[in-house]
Protein backbone atom coordinates (compact mmCIF):
# COMPACT_ATOMS: atom_id res chain seq x y z
CA UNK A 1 0.00 0.00 0.00
CA UNK A 2 1.59 3.40 -0.88
CA UNK A 3 1.40 5.75 2.14
CA UNK A 4 0.94 9.67 1.45
CA UNK A 5 4.26 10.41 2.82
CA UNK A 6 5.92 8.49 0.11
CA UNK A 7 4.25 11.20 -2.81
CA UNK A 8 0.93 10.68 -5.03
CA UNK A 9 1.01 11.30 -8.87
CA UNK A 10 -2.05 13.30 -10.08
CA UNK A 11 -3.55 13.53 -13.33
CA UNK A 12 -6.05 15.98 -14.74
CA UNK A 13 -7.59 15.30 -18.21
CA UNK A 14 -8.24 18.60 -20.25
CA UNK A 15 -8.68 19.71 -23.81
CA UNK A 16 -5.43 21.87 -22.95
CA UNK A 17 -2.01 21.34 -21.41
CA UNK A 18 -1.79 22.29 -17.82
CA UNK A 19 1.50 22.99 -16.47
CA UNK A 20 0.24 25.08 -13.38
CA UNK A 21 -3.52 25.06 -11.99
CA UNK A 22 -4.83 28.70 -11.91
CA UNK A 23 -8.26 28.65 -10.20
CA UNK A 24 -9.32 31.46 -12.42
CA UNK A 25 -9.56 29.73 -15.26
CA UNK A 26 -12.04 27.20 -13.81
CA UNK A 27 -15.53 26.92 -13.52
CA UNK A 28 -17.35 27.84 -10.50
CA UNK A 29 -20.62 25.31 -10.95
CA UNK A 30 -19.12 22.21 -10.31
CA UNK A 31 -20.36 19.74 -8.34
CA UNK A 32 -17.97 20.22 -5.50
CA UNK A 33 -17.38 23.95 -6.38
CA UNK A 34 -15.10 25.97 -8.05
CA UNK A 35 -11.69 24.07 -8.20
CA UNK A 36 -9.01 22.05 -9.69
CA UNK A 37 -10.21 18.36 -10.27
CA UNK A 38 -7.73 15.79 -10.33
CA UNK A 39 -7.49 11.99 -9.90
CA UNK A 40 -5.07 8.76 -9.21
CA UNK A 41 -6.70 6.81 -12.23
CA UNK A 42 -4.79 7.86 -15.11
CA UNK A 43 -7.63 6.35 -17.59
CA UNK A 44 -10.22 8.32 -15.84
CA UNK A 45 -8.52 11.43 -16.20
CA UNK A 46 -8.71 10.05 -20.40
CA UNK A 47 -12.32 9.80 -19.94
CA UNK A 48 -12.66 13.55 -18.37
CA UNK A 49 -10.15 14.96 -21.62
CA UNK A 50 -13.04 13.77 -23.67
CA UNK A 51 -15.77 15.95 -21.85
CA UNK A 52 -13.46 18.64 -21.43
CA UNK A 53 -13.09 18.84 -25.31
CA UNK A 54 -16.14 18.75 -26.21
CA UNK A 55 -17.42 21.26 -23.93
CA UNK A 56 -14.11 23.23 -25.30
CA UNK A 57 -15.32 23.11 -29.04
CA UNK A 58 -19.22 23.85 -27.96
CA UNK A 59 -17.70 27.25 -26.20
CA UNK A 60 -15.28 28.34 -29.17
CA UNK A 61 -12.00 27.35 -26.78
CA UNK A 62 -11.08 24.45 -29.07
CA UNK A 63 -11.57 24.68 -32.48
CA UNK A 64 -14.01 21.86 -34.04
CA UNK A 65 -11.34 19.74 -35.59
CA UNK A 66 -9.32 19.16 -32.49
CA UNK A 67 -9.92 15.65 -31.46
CA UNK A 68 -7.08 15.39 -29.41
CA UNK A 69 -6.08 16.10 -25.39
CA UNK A 70 -3.97 16.12 -22.51
CA UNK A 71 -3.39 14.36 -19.30
CA UNK A 72 -1.38 16.71 -17.10
CA UNK A 73 0.75 14.95 -13.95
CA UNK A 74 1.01 16.66 -10.72
CA UNK A 75 3.17 15.05 -8.10
CA UNK A 76 2.24 15.21 -4.56
CA UNK A 77 4.34 14.94 -1.79
CA UNK A 78 3.12 16.12 1.97
CA UNK A 79 5.96 18.05 4.10
CA UNK A 80 7.26 16.84 7.14
CA UNK A 81 5.43 19.74 9.26
CA UNK A 82 1.98 19.27 8.43
CA UNK A 83 -0.06 17.53 9.80
CA UNK A 84 -2.98 15.53 8.26
CA UNK A 85 -5.77 14.54 9.70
Amino acid sequence: MIKLEDGLILYHGSYCEVKEPDLNKCAKRKDFGQGFYLTTSKSQAKSFLKTSLAKAVVSGKADTKQNYGYISTFEFKISQGIKVH
